[in-house]
């Protein structure tokens, strides 16, 4: 609370806003009490413009350059720094970047995305971080008023913006490239496909699948350990996307077999070939390094061109792919599916795969009557 108080040396003004660590606090003293009282109506008036701090004046694409420094990249992992700094380029080259944030308005945001021009998705993300900003940006008595808080529009490139159709391979094509994956031989050329073979098993993320070392095997259990993921773009270990994501996954006999078949392969051609591999992962190439994310897309598309399908999936389909399998066969609860999956929690199984399962919705529901029903 702002106040004024008496002083020898003259009028102790004390402008206040805000509690704990998110108080604003700015004092002045006057000869007189009117000069005081002059200085705190200034104060409330600039404060509730938004420009009491510098960090107002700040252009938006500024303020957020400086968020994600301060806030975010000690905390996340660099793969969500940059996607951040995705966001971050593409609102620095539109108008909204331009805009001083004290002058940022619900109409500016919304024009912003009017003009995006980009997939659903990458429309959903940029808002959410643009939000996240902003309210930070108002607990912090930075700006007076949260302009990203109200209803805004989420307007998506239809063209850019996966359907169903895009997301899921039909079964009948996915079992087709299944049974090439496991029917085939492999050598450490080969390294890509052998990747695709146990993602097409497993539904692993690729950073998950290029992180397996021997110990993550269990041979007798026929379980795969994952704990760590190759962070192709910056070349290290990593944890795993979400604390979800350390988990076992279970594999047939005969995938086990072809796995452990081909470690004791790997490990006789590393030997020969004087290549070090210390951590003992599984899918080191001929060149004893672990092949890049980016390979393994495009090895996966020129494999279904080869098979005769679309070869417009994308690696991280086959994830999609399995999870639908797996709940329209009715048979697995979505409990124990969202953690096959890893996934944080339950409600991100459900955002992406429940609008998949209307006869299994429809048998619920009548579940329900039958039990809610009086007679």
């Amino acid at each position: 609370m702002s106040r004024i108080v008496k002083r020898t040396n003259g009028y102790f003004a004390e402008f206040t806003k805000g509690a704990g660590k998110k108080r604003y606090r700015k004092q002045k003293t006057f000869q007189k009490k009117s000069d005081a009282q002059d200085w705190l109506v200034e104060m409330e008036h600039s404060y509730l413009q938004g420009s009491v701090s510098p960090k107002a004046d700040m252009s938006f694409a500024d303020y957020y350059k400086h968020w994600i420094t301060m806030y975010k990249a000690p905390v996340v992992s660099a793969n969500t720094v940059d996607n951040y700094q995705s966001s971050y380029n593409r609102i620095k080259r539109k108008d909204l970047g331009q805009i001083k944030l004290k002058n940022l308005t619900r109409d500016d945001i919304q024009t912003y995305f009017n003009q995006l021009n980009r997939s659903h998705e990458t429309a959903r993300k940029d808002l959410t971080r643009i939000r996240s900003c902003l309210r930070d940006a108002f607990n912090d008595g930075i700006i007076p008023r949260n302009p990203s808080a109200g209803s805004i529009n989420i307007i998506a490139d239809p063209s850019l913006t996966k359907g169903n159709e895009r997301k899921f391979m039909a079964v009948k094509d996915f079992r087709k490239l299944q049974k090439y994956l496991l029917d085939r031989d492999y050598n450490l050329l080969d390294v890509n496909c052998f990747v695709l073979f146990v993602i097409s098993q497993t539904a692993m993320r690729v950073g998950e699948c290029l992180a397996l070392k021997e110990d993550d095997i269990d041979e007798i259990n026929c379980t795969l350990r994952i704990d760590e993921s190759w962070d192709s773009y910056h070349k290290f270990l990593k944890q795993p996307k979400t604390k979800n994501g350390v988990r076992k996954v279970p594999v047939s006999r005969d995938v086990m077999n072809k796995i452990t078949t081909w470690v004791r392969y790997q490990r006789r051609e590393m030997f020969k070939r004087g290549l070090h591999n210390p951590d003992r992962l599984i899918f080191l190439n001929y060149k004893g390094k672990i092949p890049p994310a980016s390979s393994i897309n495009l090895t996966y598309k020129r494999l279904q061109k080869r098979l005769g399908l679309p070869g417009t999936f994308s690696t991280h389909t086959m994830r999609h792919t399995i999870a639908s399998m797996m709940l329209n066969s009715g048979e697995i609860s979505l409990v124990y599916i969202s953690r096959f999956l890893g996934h944080s929690n339950i409600s991100i199984t459900q955002k992406y795969y429940i609008d998949l399962l209307p006869d299994q919705v429809t048998n619920e529901d009548k579940k329900v009557v039958k039990l809610l029903a009086l007679a």
